[in-house]
């Protein structure tokens, strides 16, 4: 008897929901272009990714410039501690974490 095998790290990595690779295909394969970029390429994916924040922010009660996408778990992480930091320095230049 064959066992079919039960993933359970889903702390590293999830599967992507059906709906949402299907918004994103068009970006993985024709819209490619660097949204930061001045160029057509780039207006284009600016405007998915600005419509993306908007979505977002309206699905948990939030403003779009509220909503930041980061490109890891790391890198928001350090958003976090080190914006928290910059904006209490005055209360001490020291961080205090644990494992």
């Amino acid at each position: 008897m064959s066992l079919k095998p039960i993933y359970l790290d889903y702390n590293a990595t999830t599967p992507i929901d059906r709906q949402v690779a299907g918004e994103m295909l068009p970006f993985l394969h024709e819209h490619f272009g660097n949204p930061s970029s001045a160029h057509s390429f780039g207006a284009k994916t600016r405007m998915a990714v600005e419509t993306a924040r908007a979505r977002v922010a309206a699905a948990i009660g939030a403003q779009p410039d509220e909503i930041l996408f980061t490109s890891s778990g790391s890198e928001a992480n350090n958003m976090v501690v080190l914006g928290t930091a910059r904006s209490l320095q005055d209360r001490g230049r020291h961080i205090i974490t644990t494992a």
